[in-house]
């Protein structure tokens, strides 16, 4: 999700897309029996709420849990389950660990509404501040005072660095830029404790603090959590058992595990650490890469280039991410309700769907406030991509994905899509013209029987029948279509 978590702190819908079982190309239907996927690539379509700022019900999203399912949603996330301030980053300073937010119920409702998502099939994730503790909590309220009395051996004054004096060098494991790193002066305990963004940081170098933090991760992971967006984070090892290990070895279900600024470009690296997704392209609440493919920051050999990226991740038994656009800046977003939208949004955010998610990357709404604003047309196009995307194996994110030759227009893109098992081969035409128009794909060599109706698996019914290699669809502005086709 693109998540810009630091706002405050920071300064027609028609179009291609073909599905045929065929054979995999040489030698990669053993490579592919060699991995097994994870949960995470075998479903799709993301729904983020910002239940602290915005008040939400815990007890109200389970009872609309269906209506999301039939909506195409699959993963529910969250900013951020535990008691947060409302008006810091938007919920999740964290104010208690140990408790929900007031406003959204009980922490038995949030334990039902994690309960009642499994069953149905869906997963619950969530952004976790796992660096620093809200100043004003009570927990370190507590610590202070304790400290004042010469108690140094606490649970509460061992989670957290102290020092009376101001030039001993900073912990070096901060995650952040330098000015949110001080030494903070505290009047309760007549000390200094080390301050990281808007609280008491935690210091991964220090044994009291750590014990607190593998406390706080599995209080959260008994309660069922798919994953864990991670404030912040970095690649450092020494935060790699509470951001990965715990995580994967405390309870067995797939995780989701990523944090703030991970993305393509430090793939390896990711990959390397354990994390299990990141960014295709970068954090950002209004550009992702079907953003840059039609305001023209990037051609289809740029977008080929990005969808790559789907490609590293996958083979390392990974996935990658994106948002639709949104936004989460309180005076520009949150409180008039004013989110970026595209030029034509009931089409565009459609085939942006269509391309993301089709493409395989793990996709949804960055703002369930957002999505709920959205037209009746915008919002039941976009989730029947979403259902046509979870409904066949070879749009999902374990699918195998290869570019495939529309000629020279710039404003057209093609790939092939082939699902994990070899049994389903997707083929997708994207037209970016903000005009109708006809585009050619080369079907030479994909498998499909050349002479065929195909089924519109998107529209319903029979699309244009393929007489030869060379298959033409007409597109409307920014179209996608999506068609169920025989190979030989």
């Amino acid at each position: 999700m693109a998540r810009s978590r630091r706002t405050l702190a920071l300064s027609g819908m028609l179009g291609l897309a073909l599905v045929l079982p065929s054979a995999l190309p040489a030698g990669a239907t053993q490579a592919r029996e060699t991995r097994q996927s994870t949960d995470f690539q075998n479903l799709n379509g993301f729904m983020w709420f910002y239940n602290t700022y915005f008040d939400y019900k815990f007890k109200d999203i389970e009872k609309d849990l269906d209506d999301l399912k039939r909506s195409g949603v699959r993963v529910l996330g969250f900013f951020s389950p535990y008691n947060g301030d409302k008006n810091t980053c938007d919920g999740c300073s964290p104010l208690d660990f140990y408790s929900v937010p007031p406003q959204n119920g009980t922490m038995k409702d949030w334990e039902k509404l994690v309960d009642a998502a499994h069953r149905k099939g869906m997963k619950v994730v969530t952004y976790f501040v796992n660096i620093y503790l809200d100043e004003r909590s009570e927990y370190f309220q507590k610590a202070e005072e304790q400290y004042a009395a010469g108690d140094r051996t606490s649970r509460e004054v061992s989670s957290f660095r102290w020092t009376t004096d101001p030039t001993e060098p900073l912990p070096d494991l901060r995650m952040g830029p330098p000015w949110a790193s001080t030494w903070e002066y505290s009047e309760t305990a007549k000390a200094y404790y080390w301050k990281l963004w808007f609280g008491p940081g935690f210091d991964y170098d220090l044994a009291g603090n750590t014990a607190e933090i593998a406390r706080i991760e599995k209080f959260w992971l008994d309660t069922g959590i798919d994953g864990f967006m991670w404030d912040v984070g970095t690649t450092d090892p020494r935060w790699k058992p509470y951001a990965v290990d715990i995580p994967t070895t405390y309870t067995t279900n797939d995780k989701w595990l990523t944090h703030e600024r991970a993305n393509a470009a430090t793939a390896q690296a990711n990959i390397d650490f354990g994390l299990t997704s990141w960014f295709n392209y970068q954090d950002s609440d209004t550009v992702n890469d079907y953003s840059r493919i039609v305001d023209g920051t990037i051609d289809p050999d740029g977008l080929e280039a990005a969808l790559h990226n789907t490609d590293i991740a996958r083979e390392a038994g990974a996935t990658t991410y994106t948002w639709s656009i949104w936004g989460d800046d309180p005076v520009a977003n949150l409180d008039p309700h004013i989110y970026p939208t595209y030029p034509q949004d009931d089409v565009m955010r459609v085939q942006e769907a269509a391309l993301l998610a089709g493409s395989g990357i793990l996709y949804g709404a960055g703002m369930y406030d957002q999505y709920i604003r959205w037209s009746p047309k915008l919002k039941s196009n976009w989730e029947k991509v979403l259902r046509t995307v979870n409904a066949n194996k070879a749009l999902l994110p374990a699918a195998d994905r290869t570019r495939v030759p529309v000629g020279d227009d710039p404003q057209a893109y093609a790939m092939r899509r082939t699902s994990e098992n070899g049994k389903q081969t997707a083929l997708l035409v994207y037209n970016f013209d903000d005009a109708p128009k006809k585009v050619t794909v080369d079907l030479k060599g994909t498998g499909i029987d050349t002479t065929q109706t195909p089924k519109d698996l998107y529209n319903g019914g029979k699309a244009p029948a393929i007489k030869g290699n060379k298959y033409t669809v007409t597109l409307p502005a920014y179209g996608f279509t999506i068609l169920d086709v025989k190979s030989r």
